[in-house]
C-alpha cells in the first residue's frame, strides 16, 4: 500500500498548489521570508524584509533561478521576483524560463534561423569559392569589399574617397572638414535613433566609432594614415566581411532596418571572408604567391598594395603574410565566438543558468572582502 504522492512529485506533475508549497518550503530552508503565488504559468515570489547576508538583487535572482531549475518544475514560463522592505518595493526582476520561438523568418529572435544562418552561409561560401560560375559572379562584390576597405580608412581619417568595383579607389590628398562632419552627423543620427529605441550595443558602437574618427582625423600621423590606406584593402576583406557577418544577429533602428538584406550581406560577406582566409592560408604555406601589383596593371604594377607596403613602408614579405594571416585568424575566431554566444543566449534557460553561476562565482570570490 502506497502513501499519498509527495509535494515535489505533484509539483513536477503541474499541480499549482504543490508548486507553491514546494517553492515556499525551499525558501524557508534558506531562511528567506517570502510569499509565493502561481498564476497564468507565472511564479510570483515576494521577498519580505532583509535576507541573511544581505545579498544583492543579482545574487538573489541567481540563487532562485538555480533553485527552480533544480526542482525541475514544468509550466513555469516566467518568474517574477519582488523584494519588499515593509511596504516599500526595493526591486523587481522577471525571468523568462525556456526558449520562446518565433516563426517570423525575418525576426532576429527566430531560433531556427539564428542556429542555421552561419552554417548555411559557410556552405554557400564553399560553393561560391569552388564553382567557377559562382566565383565569377562573386568577384565584383569581393573586389568592392576590398575597395571599401581602402575607403573606410580614408573616410574615418577625414579624406574623401570613392570606391569602385573594378579595383580602384580615389582618395583625396588632404583632409576635408565636410567628410569629418558628414560622418559625425550620421553617427549622431544613428546614436539618437538607437537611444530612442533603447539599442544599447549600437549606442556604445557609435561612441567608439566617433572617438576613433576623431583620433584618425586629427591626431594620427600622416604617414600612418597613408600606410593604413594601403593596408586597408586586403584588411577590409577581413574586417568588413567580419563586421557584416556579425551584424546579422543585431537589430538596427526602425529607419535603418535590414531584416531581409542581412541575409544577402551574410552570404556575400561569408564568401569573401572564406576566400581571403583560404588565400592567405595557402600563401603562408607557400602554395600561392603574394598578390603583387594591381588588378588593372598586373603583377608588374609598382603601385599595388603589397608593393607599396614593402617599398614605401619597409614591410618584409613574412611580415605581410603573418599580419594578414593573423588578422584572418582573429576574425574567424570572433565569428565562431559570436555564434556560440548567440546560441547560448537564444536558449533562455541555458543562458540564465550560465549567468546565475557566474554571478554566484563572483559573489563567492569577493565574499571574504565583504566581511572585513
Amino acid at each position: 500500500m502506497t502513501g499519498p504522492p509527495d509535494p515535489l512529485s505533484l509539483a513536477r506533475a503541474g499541480n499549482s498548489q504543490a508548486i507553491v508549497q514546494v517553492v515556499r518550503l525551499e525558501l524557508l530552508r534558506q531562511k528567506w521570508p517570502a510569499q509565493v503565488r502561481f498564476a497564468d504559468n507565472t511564479l510570483h515570489i515576494y521577498l519580505l524584509g532583509s535576507l541573511p547576508g544581505q545579498p544583492s538583487s543579482q545574487v538573489v535572482t541567481a540563487r532562485l533561478f538555480l533553485m527552480l531549475k533544480q526542482l525541475r518544475i514544468p509550466r513555469l514560463e516566467q518568474v517574477e521576483i519582488c523584494a519588499f522592505l515593509g511596504s516599500q518595493l526595493l526591486w523587481r526582476r522577471r525571468l523568462r524560463i525556456g526558449s520562446q520561438q518565433r516563426w517570423d523568418r525575418f525576426s532576429f529572435e527566430n531560433l531556427l534561423v539564428n542556429i542555421w544562418a552561419y552554417p548555411v552561409a559557410f556552405v554557400v561560401a564553399l560553393m561560391v569559392n569552388n564553382i567557377d560560375l559562382l566565383q565569377l559572379l562573386h568577384l565584383p562584390l569581393h573586389i568592392w569589399i576590398h575597395e571599401f576597405g581602402h575607403a573606410t580608412i580614408a573616410w574615418w581619417s577625414g579624406h574623401r574617397a570613392l570606391p569602385l568595383p573594378f579595383g580602384w579607389t580615389s582618395i583625396s590628398s588632404e583632409e576635408e572638414p565636410f567628410v569629418y562632419l558628414g560622418i559625425l552627423f550620421l553617427l549622431v543620427l544613428l546614436f539618437w535613433s538607437a537611444q530612442r529605441e533603447r539599442i544599447r550595443w549600437l549606442q556604445v558602437l557609435t561612441i567608439l566609432l566617433a572617438v576613433l574618427q576623431f583620433y584618425m582625423t586629427w591626431l594620427m600621423p600622416d604617414r600612418t594614415k597613408e600606410m593604413l590606406f594601403v593596408f586597408g584593402g586586403v584588411g577590409g576583406e577581413f574586417y568588413l566581411s567580419t563586421f557584416l557577418m556579425a551584424s546579422f544577429y543585431f537589430r538596427f533602428p526602425d529607419r535603418w532596418r535590414w531584416d531581409f538584406w542581412r541575409f544577402v550581406f551574410l552570404g556575400v560577406a561569408a564568401s569573401s571572408l572564406c576566400k581571403s582566409f583560404w588565400q592567405w592560408h595557402l600563401i603562408q604555406q607557400g602554395l600561392a604567391p603574394i598578390p603583387w601589383g594591381t588588378l588593372l596593371g598586373g603583377q608588374g604594377d609598382a603601385v599595388g598594395d603589397m608593393n607599396r607596403l614593402v617599398y614605401e613602408f619597409g614591410w618584409s614579405e613574412s611580415q605581410i603574410v603573418q599580419t594578414y594571416k593573423s588578422l584572418g585568424n582573429w576574425c574567424v575566431l570572433f565569428i565562431l565566438g559570436l555564434y556560440v554566444f548567440f546560441l547560448l543566449r537564444m536558449n533562455n534557460e541555458t543562458w540564465l543558468s550560465l549567468q546565475a553561476r557566474f554571478i554566484l562565482w563572483v559573489d563567492a570570490l569577493f565574499e571574504p572582502s565583504k566581511h572585513r
